[in-house]
């Protein structure tokens, strides 16, 4: 079981930004936010095969930092 720092480490999250659980959920959130606008922005042109990928690589990672952040020691 990792610690928060190890985990801002493994993520390239400033460790400044990860000190608690709730923390990770709010850069979850902010990350989400982030998708959100980048499939807006791609959203009249259409999204091509290799952006789709890097979304579902942000997810699938994501995913992984979520499950790590609850599995965290202190």
């Amino acid at each position: 079981m990792a610690n928060l720092q190890e985990i801002a480490k493994k993520f390239r999250v400033s460790d400044n930004f990860l000190n608690s659980k709730e923390d990770g959920l709010l850069i979850v959130a902010s990350s989400l936010n982030d998708i959100i606008s980048e499939l807006t922005r791609n959203d009249k042109r259409g999204i091509d095969e290799n952006q789709k990928q890097s979304i579902i690589t942000k997810l699938e990672k994501l995913g992984e930092f979520c499950k790590e952040v609850k599995n965290s020691s202190f």
